[in-house]
C-alpha cells in the first residue's frame, strides 16, 4: 500500500470515530441511559432475564408457628380464668411459586399464579427434625369455630349442635402433623348438616395451601406509563374479590374506602420504578381476600442496595368495613377474613400475638408477648427499579367468639375471646445472581457510566480532529504546538 493511500485510511477512520462520537456525544445529552434501560425493564420481554426469573418465584421460607395449651383442664373447670399458652415453632417449609405467562402484549400481561408449586418441609430450619411428630393440646378449632357461626341461629339449631358434639371435646390433643395436615373429628359428617360449607378435612396448611385458580391481568409497557407497570388490571377476571361482593355493593354507595376493590394495587411480586417516600402503594392479599396498604416506614441497606421499608401496621381503619367476622364485631387491627377460608366460619386476620390490634389479650391469655422486631410484616423495595428486596409477611390466624349462651357449659368459658389458632411467617429469600446483576446494572453501573462515556466521546473528537488536521497539513504535533507557540 502506497503512503497516499495509508494517509487517505487514517483520514477516512478518523472522520468516521469523529462523527459518529459526535454523534453519541449529542445523544448522551438528550438521553438519560438509566431512564432507556428502566423502560427496557418495563416492556418486560419474553424470555428477558427479569421475566425469566420473575417466572420462577416466589421463593422463600414458610415459617408456622403454633399455640400448646398448658392448662385446659383448670381452664374448664374455672379454676383458671386465663388460658396458659406456649408458642410452639418454628415448622419450616421451603416454597416455591410459578408465575405461568398465560398471554402478552405490549401493554398488558395475563399470568396464572402457583405460589405453592414446590412446597417441601425443612427439617433443618424448623426449631427440631422431629416437630411434626411432637404432641400439643389446642382448642378444638372446628368445634369452636363452628359453635360461633351458628351464635345467631335459633335455639333449636344450638340445642341439635349441643346434642351432636356431645362427645367432642373442647381441647384436642394430638400431633402437629395432625392439626397443619389432617384436621378432622368425628363428628364432622354430621355438622355438615347444620354447618353449611364445612370442609372434610380442616388441617390449617393442607386447607392454605389448596390448589386456588390465581389469575391476575397487569399493565406493562412503556404506553401505560412506567408508574403503571404491574398494577393489577383484574384478578380472576373481576376488578374486585368475588367473595367480598356484598362489601362492593356496599361501598359503591359509600364514600367510605373499602379494600375488597383492586383499585389500582399491585399483585406484590413486582412495583413501578422510581418510587418516593409519598407513592402509594397497594398489594392484593389473596388470603385475606382484601388489598392492604403498605405504609412508608424509613430507608435503609438492604443486599447493597438502598431501600424503602414499608410495613403493614394497622390495617383495620375503616369503622364498617370488615371491622365484624359474620357478626361477631372485631376489635380495630384485625379484620374479616370469613369468605376467604375453608368453611366460611368466623375467622379474623392480625399481627402475631396480637400486635396492634385493640384487643385486650391479657384477658384472656397467658403466653402472650408481642414484638415488632420479630411480629411486625415488611416489605423493603428497591426504589429505582421498584423490585422487592425483602419481604416478610407474617399474620395470625384468629377463631374470635361472641357469647356463647345456649351452648354448652365448655364452650361457653370462651365467650368474647379471640382465640390463635396459628401464626406464619413467609421470608422470601435473597435475590438471585442474575437478579442482583441486573440492578446493579440499573441502579449503580448505568447511572455511573453515562458521564465517563460522554468524556471518552468527547476526548476522541478531539483527537480524531487534530489527527485529522495534522494528516491534511502534513505536519507533526509537536511542530503544530512550535507554531502555536510562537504566534503567542
Amino acid at each position: 500500500m502506497s503512503s497516499r493511500d495509508c494517509i487517505l485510511c487514517k483520514l477516512i477512520s478518523l472522520t468516521i470515530t469523529a462523527i459518529v462520537c459526535s454523534v453519541l456525544f449529542l445523544a448522551s445529552l438528550h438521553i438519560n441511559y438509566q431512564w432507556e434501560f428502566i423502560k427496557e425493564h418495563v416492556r418486560f420481554r419474553r424470555n428477558s432475564p427479569q421475566q425469566n426469573g420473575w417466572i420462577h418465584s416466589p421463593q422463600g421460607m414458610l415459617r408456622v408457628y403454633m399455640f400448646n395449651v398448658t392448662n385446659a383442664e383448670s381452664f374448664l373447670n374455672g379454676t383458671d380464668l386465663r388460658l396458659k399458652i406456649e408458642q410452639i415453632g418454628p415448622i419450616a417449609y421451603h416454597v416455591i411459586g410459578l408465575n405461568e405467562i398465560v398471554s402478552q402484549t405490549n401493554g398488558n400481561l395475563t399470568f396464572r399464579r402457583n405460589p405453592h408449586k414446590i412446597f417441601e418441609f425443612d427439617p433443618l430450619a424448623s426449631s427440631s427434625p422431629d416437630i411434626l411428630n411432637q404432641t400439643i393440646i389446642m382448642p378444638n378449632i372446628i368445634l369452636l369455630s363452628s359453635a360461633a357461626k351458628l351464635h345467631d341461629w335459633v335455639f333449636f339449631v344450638r340445642h341439635a349442635f349441643n346434642a351432636i358434639t356431645i362427645n367432642e371435646s373442647a381441647f384436642l390433643k394430638e400431633t402437629i402433623n395432625y392439626f397443619l395436615w389432617d384436621f378432622t373429628i368425628p363428628t364432622l359428617s354430621l355438622l355438615a348438616h347444620y354447618v353449611p360449607n364445612i370442609v372434610s378435612n380442616c388441617g390449617l396448611l393442607y386447607n392454605a395451601i389448596r390448589p386456588k385458580e390465581l389469575i391476575y391481568n397487569v399493565k406493562i409497557g412503556v404506553d401505560n406509563g412506567i408508574e403503571n407497570f404491574f398494577r393489577v388490571n383484574t384478578f380472576n377476571n373481576k376488578t374486585y374479590f368475588p367473595q367480598q361482593r356484598a362489601f362492593v355493593k356496599r361501598a359503591k354507595k359509600s364514600d367510605e374506602y373499602c379494600p375488597v376493590i383492586l383499585d389500582n394495587s399491585f399483585d406484590n411480586s413486582l412495583f413501578p420504578p422510581f418510587l418516593t417516600p409519598e407513592t402509594e402503594l397497594n398489594i392484593i392479599a389473596t388470603e385475606a381476600c382484601r388489598t392492604l396498604k403498605l405504609n412508608y416506614d424509613r430507608e435503609v441497606l438492604c443486599q447493597g442496595f438502598k431501600g424503602y421499608r414499608y410495613t403493614l401496621s394497622d390495617v383495620n381503619t375503616n369503622k364498617d368495613c370488615l371491622d365484624n367476622s359474620l357478626g361477631i364485631k372485631l376489635p380495630k387491627g384485625m379484620f374479616d377474613a370469613s369468605r376467604c377460608v375453608s368453611g366460611e366460619v368466623p375467622t379474623a386476620l392480625s399481627a402475631p400475638h396480637f400486635m396492634d390490634t385493640a384487643y385486650n389479650f391479657t384477658e384472656h391469655f397467658e403466653g402472650l408477648s408481642p414484638d415488632k422486631e420479630k411480629h411486625e410484616a415488611e416489605v423493603i423495595l428497591e426504589p429505582t427499579m421498584g423490585i422487592p428486596l425483602e419481604e416478610k409477611y407474617r399474620f395470625q390466624v384468629n377463631i374470635p367468639m361472641p357469647d356463647m349462651k345456649g351452648f354448652n357449659k365448655d364452650l361457653q368459658r370462651f365467650s368474647h375471646m379471640v382465640i390463635p389458632s396459628f401464626w406464619y411467617e413467609f421470608d422470601m429469600d435473597d435475590m438471585s445472581t442474575l437478579t442482583s446483576l441486573f440492578m446493579h446494572i440499573g441502579v449503580h453501573i448505568v447511572p455511573n457510566i453515562q458521564g465517563t462515556l460522554m468524556v471518552i466521546f468527547l476526548v476522541l473528537i478531539v483527537y480524531s480532529c487534530l489527527r485529522i488536521y495534522l494528516l491534511i497539513t502534513n505536519k507533526t504535533l509537536r511542530e503544530l504546538l512550535c507554531e502555536t507557540y510562537k504566534k503567542k
